[in-house]
């Protein structure tokens, strides 16, 4: 009966031997899983549309800005950003329309 409970020493060497083997080939999907789930998840911010919007104001103005305007709920402004890479806020009263990359 003790023979039952003793581990043989033939299954622990090929057990040894075989886990790195297993171990690298498990590895490297698991190492490429988070590097592509960080890739994914940056790529929209890289892939914005940033062909031109106008923004068509109330007093005949228009307004060039790079990507779709964003409307802020909470102060009542759009934010945008400008051709020249910066970032602008216009009141959303003043605005008429938003015309797309499109028209």
């Amino acid at each position: 009966m003790q023979d039952e409970h003793k581990p043989r020493k033939s299954c622990l060497k090929s057990a040894v031997y075989t886990t790195p083997a297993a171990m690298r080939a498990l590895l490297l999907p698991l190492l490429i899983l988070p590097v592509l789930t960080l890739a994914s998840c940056s790529m929209p911010g890289l892939l914005a549309s940033t062909a031109p919007h106008k923004i068509k104001l109330k007093n005949g103005r228009e307004v060039l800005c790079s990507g779709q305007p964003q409307y802020q709920e909470k102060t009542g402004y759009y934010r945008y950003r400008t051709t020249d890479h910066r970032d602008a806020v216009i009141r959303a009263d003043e605005v008429a329309g938003i015309l797309g990359k499109d028209a």
